[in-house]
Formats: structure tokens, sequence, C-alpha cells
């Protein structure tokens, strides 16, 4: 028989630290995991929250019993503002259907040219930054942000936003800042309201609503849809109506695809390199490798299972900050999970950044060891406490895109370049994604010979 209480802080006691949970929503959860357990719950309003860190209740919910769970939480409702019913946000049978047109996109065969467009442009930031004077500070965070954007535009739907990525990333970071705002403060002001926040947002929307439009007028213009994920949706029918998508669903899909597909590698790459800046043994291996593997030219996917150091490098990363800390579902009926009873409504949270720090699976989990994922690629026995993409039939459709963009921008760009480590550590935002606070500062000092530095 299931117990029915589950362990976790009263009103009064959350009450004081309201403020730091806002603030601070990762130490928080860490506190909940520390003082009661791999299951644990509290009262947000009158909604139970239910938090759990252990392998086995997030492998039942993602997995074993997904049916039970919707992602009909303020913080997919809020996301859907931005990317609407697209494959982020979307449930149910909808969402199958659209995920099974969206998968060949993303196939092992297309991943194997990706090299074709991220070797060139990873090349052409690096040109760039060569013009820079010597100990300039490279806002990387923003660095990344543009570059993957830029990637995840050819790739995807074969159009150069080279030019227009940085106003584009500023406009991806307010509307997703504006969305972490409503979710903390729990506000349900419409966004319609002449407030300066909103205007802000509105502004920022657009910007991306337009960028989006004309992505889609141009391929129609141009009446040859191509081979890339935009074609697919575009020539995509209803095997029993025979309709084609609608114009607001591939809206939906290419919004989705176009901010999720290039913020979460970004804020990958840009932990990466700061482990890598404050842990120059580890770099030295990395450069080493790459230099052996490579000698000095281009990185292909080919090259790729040759550079397994490279894989645990970033890997280990992705442990420590996953870009998507944070995943929650909806009960929709009674369930029960470690014999603990869930009641209908409840919302279940599970974090990776938590669940990547477990003392009874992780060795020593705060520290930056890609080793250990060379003992285990999973890093540990358990499937399910490693989930930096999700888990479950809602993996990330874009899980071995990432891996693979993110390697081969790890390797073309070691071989040239080295960070400083920042003037001072960054602190760790817990927005959408991970992100450093006000950016991450670091000067790139380029590798004269090929040699160790």
């Amino acid at each position: 028989m299931a117990i029915t209480k589950i362990p976790g802080p009263t009103n009064l006691t959350l009450l004081p630290k309201i403020g730091s949970i806002q603030s601070n929503p990762l130490d928080f959860l860490l506190w909940l995991y520390h003082t009661y357990g791999p299951v644990s719950r509290f009262q947000a309003f009158n909604t139970p929250v239910i938090h759990l860190a252990d392998p086995e209740a997030v492998k039942h919910v993602l997995q074993e019993n997904h049916r039970n769970y919707s992602k009909d939480t303020i913080q997919y409702n809020s996301l859907a503002i931005i990317t609407g019913n697209g494959l982020l946000t979307n449930d149910g049978t909808g969402w199958l259907r659209q995920r099974r047109l969206a998968q060949p996109a993303f196939a092992r065969g297309r991943l194997s040219h990706l090299d074709q467009i991220v070797i060139p442009s990873t090349q052409s930031l690096l040109t760039r930054w060569r013009q820079l004077p010597e100990g300039h500070l490279i806002d990387v965070d923003a660095e990344m942000m543009r570059l993957t954007l830029e990637i995840v535009g050819k790739a995807l739907f074969s159009i150069d936003l080279s030019k227009d990525a940085p106003h584009l990333t500023e406009a991806t970071l307010t509307t997703l800042d504006y969305i972490v705002y409503r979710v903390k403060t729990l506000t349900l002001i419409p966004t319609y309201l002449p407030l300066p926040r909103n205007r802000a947002f509105r502004k920022a929307l657009k910007t991306l609503e337009e960028a989006v439009s004309q992505i889609i007028q141009q391929r129609r213009k141009d009446r040859v849809l191509g081979e890339d994920l935009l074609g697919m949706f575009l020539r995509a029918r209803d095997e029993e109506s025979g309709e084609g998508m609608s114009d607001r669903q591939i809206r939906d899909e290419v919004m989705t695809m176009l901010i999720a597909g290039h913020e979460t590698v970004a804020s990958a790459l840009t932990w990466t390199w700061y482990l890598l800046s404050t842990h120059p043994e580890i770099e030295n291996r990395l450069f080493e490798e790459v230099h052996t593997v490579l000698k000095g030219n281009p990185p292909s996917t080919k090259d790729l299972e040759n550079l397994p150091y490279t894989a645990q490098v970033f890997t280990e990363a992705l442990r420590l900050y996953p870009p998507a800390w944070l995943i929650t579902r909806k009960a929709m009926g009674e369930d029960e999970i470690l014999g603990y009873s869930i009641p209908p409504g409840a919302v279940i949270v599970i974090s990776p950044y938590v669940i990547h720090r477990l003392k009874e699976h992780w060795e020593n989990p705060e520290a930056f060891i890609p080793e250990r994922f060379a003992r285990d690629p999973e890093g540990t026995s358990h499937r399910f406490t490693f989930i930096p993409f999700g888990a479950g039939p809602r993996l990330c459709i874009g899980n071995q895109f990432a891996h693979i963009e993110a390697r081969l921008i790890l390797a073309g760009m070691t071989q040239e370049l080295r960070f400083t480590p920042p003037p001072k550590s960054p602190v760790v935002d817990a927005l959408v994604t991970l992100r450093p606070r006000g950016g991450l500062y670091m000067s790139a000092v380029q590798r004269t010979s090929n040699s160790l530095k």
C-alpha cells in the first residue's frame, strides 16, 4: 500500500526562502534533496509540487508511465507564448505526428554531413576573432549563441543568418528572459498591456516572428521545397485527410527549432570553455588529442570516432551544466512512485542539475572529470542518472545533432586557441537554460605553433 505522506517543507518553512528560491532555484532543489530525500513535496498555492531526485522515479515518469504525465505546466505553457504548439511544448497525438515528420531531418545520414556547415561557420568566427587586439575580452556566451544560430539556420533551413545572428540572438534572450520572469513571479498579467517589460518582449518577439515568416515565405516563393527540415514540413501531408501543415503550425515548428536548436548547444559550449579555462591540464590533454588526430586539418564527422577525449570533455560539461536544467510534468491521474501516492494534478519537478550530482551514483560529483565517461559512456550504471537532453519518448530530437555539432566546434577551435580564465567566476543563472549572469568574458590566446601551450 502506498505511503500517502511525502516528506517536505511546510509553507511556514518555505516562507523565508521565497526570495532565494526565485533567485537561485538550483540551490533550493539541492536543499530539498539533501534535506528530505529523493522524493519530496511542497505546496505552490493550491498545487502539490513533487520533486524527484531518484533515477528509478525519473524513469517511471519520463518513460514507463509517461502517458500519465503531460506538459501542461507553467514552464511549457509559458514557453508556448513564444514557440506556439511546436515540438517542445506540444503533447499527445499532435506531438507524435510532428515528431515523425521532423525525425528524418535528424537521421544519421544527414548528420554525417554536418561538418560541411559547422566548420566553415566556426572558421568564420575564428577569422573575426583574429582581428581583435591581444587580450581583448570576448563574451563567449554571446559568441556561442551567434555561432550556433548560424549553424542551425544553415543545417535545418538552408539559410544564412550570419548577418542577422546578433540581433536575433538578442531577441531570443529577451523573449526567454521574459518567460523566466513570468514563471518565477507566477504573473498572469496579459502580454498586451503596455508595460515596459511587455513592450520589450513584444518587440523582441516581433523580430523573431518576422525572421521566421521571411524564412517560410522565401521558400514558398522559390517554389523549390528542398530536402531540409523546412522542406519536409512544407511537403508534409496528413495520411487521412491529405491536408498539409497550416502556416501557423509551420511557424511554430520553425520558431521552436530556431530557438531550442541553438540556445541549448550554445549554453553547453559556453560552460565547456569556462571549465577548460580553469582546468589547464584537461585543456592540454584535449589539445594533444586534437593535434595528434587532426594534424592541423579541420575536423570532419569521420574524425569524431578518433577523438574520444573530446567527446568526454563535452559530455562531462553537460553533466555539470545541463542546459535544460528543469523538466516538469503534470500528473493526469493518480499514480505511485517509490511507494508514495501521487495525486492527480500534482506537478512533478525533475532537475538534471540535481540528478547529475547524486553522490550515490556519481563519484566526486562536483568535480570536472571527463575520464569518468571513458569508463562508462553513460557515466554510471543507471541510464536515468544522466539526462541532459531529457529521456524516454520525449528525448530531445536534436540530441545527436547537438553532440556532433559541439564536438566539431570544440575540436576546431581548440586547434587554434585556448581561453584564459575569466576575471571572476561566473554566477550561474537558472533561466530557460543555464547561463552565466551578465555573459562570460574571457580572452582567447592564439596558438602560435602546433605544440602544447
